[in-house]
């Protein structure tokens, strides 16, 4: 590396604690949704922090010190000098990794590339939450062997990539639009993370009722499910481009806060 490379590489440091982390990301949603902070870097990874802001962080099973996912957060330049400097740093290098778009990647060899968006609906923006007329449709399905079978059976059909998968520990409920014969016509999953905020997953409508608004009713009614449960703030990501599922969260209030690029390293 060269002395003028050196003077362009944002000052980089280890953080030591959640604490650390939190403070640095300065309230990032994308971390308050992915990390909880009652848990602390010892027991679930490692973090960086950049001067100029950026920050990184990721956590295992597996150990102290040990990254299964690297979450990182910033300018596209720094974030490209945090990624470097982790990768450097670890024991081993993580399953996959998650950057902001934009993020020179050239020197990188991993497969599965993804672009996606992260979305807030923050109370505290006093944004109100519509109400919309296919929300009366929406009624609530509880986990259970029964209910996961018949949402992973309609999920295959209605949203082949979902993300929360059914049978796992975060998924709180489910809204589910039927018809009259008691079919599924549309479904979503309300999920909460271990540090207190909801988020929305696995939303998908049968593709021959598509048009009709379900998947917005759907999409209303888990939000205000996560905002009666007082959760700090409600999330979703979905993948891009979608302009039809981005214009129904930013109509729902939600903004985009994030837009990020994933990928994933050879065994």
């Amino acid at each position: 590396m060269t002395g003028d490379t050196d003077m362009t590489e944002p000052v980089i440091r280890r953080l030591e604690s959640a604490e650390e982390l939190f403070a640095a990301a300065g309230g990032d949603y994308l971390l308050r949704s992915d990390a909880a902070p009652e848990e602390s870097l010892e027991q679930q990874g490692v973090a960086w922090a950049a001067a100029d802001g950026g920050f990184a962080f990721g956590g295992s099973q597996d150990g102290p010190g040990l990254v299964d996912w690297l979450t990182v957060i910033g300018t596209p330049e720094t974030a490209g000098a945090l990624l470097r400097h982790a990768l450097e740093s670890l024991p081993r290098r993580p399953y996959g990794f998650s950057v902001p778009r934009g993020t020179d990647l050239r020197a990188l060899d991993f497969s599965e590339p993804e672009t996606w968006d992260f979305m807030a609906f923050d109370p505290a923006w006093g944004v109100e939450l519509p109400t919309l007329p296919a929300e009366a449709r929406v009624t609530e399905l509880l986990p259970s062997p029964a209910a996961d079978a018949e949402i992973g059976d309609f999920l295959k059909l209605a949203n082949p990539s979902h993300s929360a998968k059914p049978g796992w520990d975060a998924i709180q409920t489910w809204g589910v639009v039927r018809d009259a014969e008691g079919a599924l016509l549309a479904c979503g999953a309300y999920c909460r993370r271990d540090g207190g905020n909801g988020y929305l997953a696995s939303i998908g409508t049968r593709p021959d009722t598509r048009g009709q608004g379900l998947g917005a009713a759907v999409s209303a009614w888990l939000t205000r499910r996560s905002m009666a449960n007082a959760d700090g703030f409600c999330a979703l990501g979905h993948w891009h481009p979608n302009e039809p599922a981005r214009r129904i969260y930013a109509r729902l209030g939600f903004r985009t806060t994030h837009r990020m690029t994933s990928g994933r390293f050879a065994a």
